[in-house]
Order: structure tokens, then C-alpha cells, then sequence
């Protein structure tokens, strides 16, 4: 699966972090700062965790192509 960098853009245009405001408006939710601040920490742990496995599918995919 190939990331569209467009699609990336137009959600975050001005490559703005996400910030306990921000959250709130996007999620509709009712948090204090500190749940938004351990919820922003989950997505970017949970990220962090993606992109090393959609790395490692890379790796894998483009070793499996060089043993055809």
C-alpha cells in the first residue's frame, strides 16, 4: 500500500501537530488537557508502531521481488 502524500496534505495543509484543541474539535469529545495530551501520546506511539511495520512489509516485499 502506497501512502498519497496529497491525501496528506489536504487533511494537515499546514503540517500542524495535533494539540489537545485540536482533538477536541475533530473528535467531538468533551476531554480535559491531560486525556487529550495521553490520547495525542497513543495515536503517535500507535504511528510510530505503523510506519516500522509498514517499513519492514517494504523490506520484505522488495527482498522477495529480488529472489524471483
Amino acid at each position: 500500500m502506497d501512502i498519497n502524500i496529497d491525501e496528506m496534505k489536504r487533511l494537515n495543509p499546514n503540517n500542524e501537530p495535533l494539540t489537545p484543541e485540536k482533538l477536541r474539535e475533530l473528535s467531538g469529545l468533551d476531554l480535559s488537557d491531560e486525556e487529550a495530551k495521553e490520547i495525542i501520546g497513543s495515536i503517535r506511539r500507535f504511528a510510530r508502531v505503523l510506519c516500522g511495520f509498514a517499513v519492514q512489509q517494504q523490506l520484505a516485499n522488495h527482498e522477495n521481488k529480488e529472489d524471483v
